[in-house]
């Protein structure tokens, strides 16, 4: 692997670290490409693991130094018509959990809103640049609502003398209502053909009783 040259002359890799925020991620590759209820990309069908190491790849110099997934689960209590993403969520992140990727789980109201998930992508982002645990940030979403985080990484990351790259990744296809990314990162589409060599072919629907 290619290594990056420091301004001193040293070679060194780039510890990439990359935050998933996967109802985001399910919802726009449903919209870049579904064409049915049968569709591969109807359902959250992505590998998070080869798709953090797919997007870390494309940097020559890069290296995967930490994977971070984020997402809400519906609560059937309050919505038991949610029963079944419930039990789906709820097997993809054990088995996440089991292959040691970090998993923030939030839950999902009855109004079909995220909790508590924005908010802990961008201090777990904060957190990693003050604690210096990378030099390269790829957020796999499209929401706007990461562009304050990570405008604070970068004040972070001058008053240590430290400059990161900072990359918004995302699904683009021909459903696709924007090509934009998260303020203050370079926008990076994933097309369609990189999204299925990352599919999961696992089958995390919950058991009938």
């Amino acid at each position: 692997m290619a290594k990056a040259i420091s301004p001193g002359g040293c070679f060194f890799l780039m510890r990439t670290i990359v935050l998933i925020d996967g109802q985001n991620l399910y919802h726009l590759a449903r919209r870049a490409w579904a064409s049915g209820p049968r569709s591969p990309y109807a359902w959250p069908s992505y590998d998070v693991e080869k798709l953090a190491h797919t997007l870390v790849a494309r940097t020559p110099g890069r290296t995967l130094a930490e994977t971070r997934f984020y997402t809400g689960v519906p609560d059937p209590a309050a919505n038991p018509s949610q029963l079944f993403w419930h039990g789906f969520w709820s097997n993809k992140i054990r088995y996440l959990r089991s292959r040691g990727v970090y998993v923030y789980r939030g839950r999902v109201n009855a109004g079909g809103q995220e909790k508590g998930v924005d908010v802990s992508l961008a201090l777990d982002l904060v957190r990693a640049t003050y604690e210096q645990r990378y030099e390269a940030a790829i957020i796999v979403s499209q929401d706007w609502d990461f562009g304050p985080a990570v405008r604070l990484a970068k004040e972070i990351a001058q008053a240590q003398g430290r400059r990161l790259a900072f990359e918004s990744c995302f699904p683009v296809g021909p459903g696709s209502l924007s090509r934009r990314g998260v303020p203050g990162t370079t926008w990076v589409p994933i097309d369609q053909a990189t999204y299925d060599t990352c599919r999961d072919l696992t089958d995390y629907r919950p058991r009938r009783p």
